[in-house]
């Protein structure tokens, strides 16, 4: 049997030659496609991703087909319309940095569990939103729990604000020029006074923007150059007869959270952070 003749080694249809530079056609627009899908909102349908990539639908058939077996992104089979997957957070979810801050957290997510009998969550910044990374339930029968994986626009939450307070300069203005290219509605100076307020007084505590009854507590957690890498938060709920007041939760978030950041920066020069 004949067989098909062989492609010269040099022979790379996928990549093109752009000057100096190699560029992988397949490749841009299926990160494009990633890129698009982390900063909406609301789920799009193939016409609106085409659309706002001005690409046709011929183009991006193969790729979305291609990203969503992989479970990159989901197609919600009723409306046809598409979503991040959860690959790529399990994927970052593996890197060293997110598991040694996931393990070196997890003790301190379970004492703050079982001094208050709330729930708590760890939360880092992905992009424009926050991210949580990890939880621990509360063990009674009644908690407000957040999915690992959930994410919020970080001048909505309050775990993203507790993180940006306590970012760099240079961090901060990038997050703030996106926020401002990204969504009409943000205001930087509002979003800077709200940083300043938290910042004198160490954490968060106020009534969650996403769910009525539930007081959002949060906590920065230094990494070893001194700036916050992630924030430990509490949807605490106050109960009928309990004797845990906010104020009480507060103490136990921010001795818990300067706890992650202690063990986070032994031996770094940065560990003076915690103090802040």
């Amino acid at each position: 049997m004949a067989s098909l003749p062989l492609q010269p080694a040099t022979s790379r249809p996928e990549i093109v030659e752009d000057g100096e530079r190699y560029a992988a056609p397949a490749l841009d627009k299926g990160l494009d496609v990633l890129e698009l899908l982390s900063l909406v909102r609301e789920p799009l349908t193939m016409g609106q991703i085409a659309e706002r990539l001005s690409r046709s639908k011929g183009e991006l058939f193969r790729m979305l087909v291609a990203l969503e077996r992989r479970d990159f992104i989901r197609r919600d089979p009723d409306t046809d319309r598409f979503t991040l997957g959860n690959r790529l957070f399990e994927l970052a979810m593996r890197s060293p940095p997110t598991r040694n801050l996931v393990a070196t957290a997890l003790p301190h997510l379970e004492a703050v569990v079982h001094a208050l009998d709330q729930s708590c969550h760890l939360a880092v910044l992905s992009g424009l939103q926050m991210a949580v990374v990890a939880r621990v339930e509360a063990p009674g029968e009644l908690g407000f729990a957040v999915r690992i994986g959930y994410r919020r626009r970080i001048d909505h939450s309050t775990s993203g604000r507790v993180i940006a307070a306590y970012s760099s300069e240079p961090v901060l203005a990038r997050l703030c020029a996106g926020l401002a290219a990204e969504h009409a509605d943000f205001s930087e100076p509002d979003f800077l006074m709200q940083l300043e307020r938290l910042k004198a007084r160490g954490y968060e505590a106020g009534q969650s923007s996403a769910v009525q009854g539930i007081t959002d507590i949060g906590a920065p957690v230094f990494g070893e150059n001194g700036w916050a890498v992630a924030a430990l938060t509490v949807p605490f709920i106050r109960r009928a007869n309990s004797p845990v007041t906010v104020a009480a939760a507060s103490k136990v978030v921010l001795r818990e959270a300067a706890g992650v950041s202690k063990e986070l920066t032994v031996g770094s020069s940065s560990g003076a952070a915690v103090t802040r």
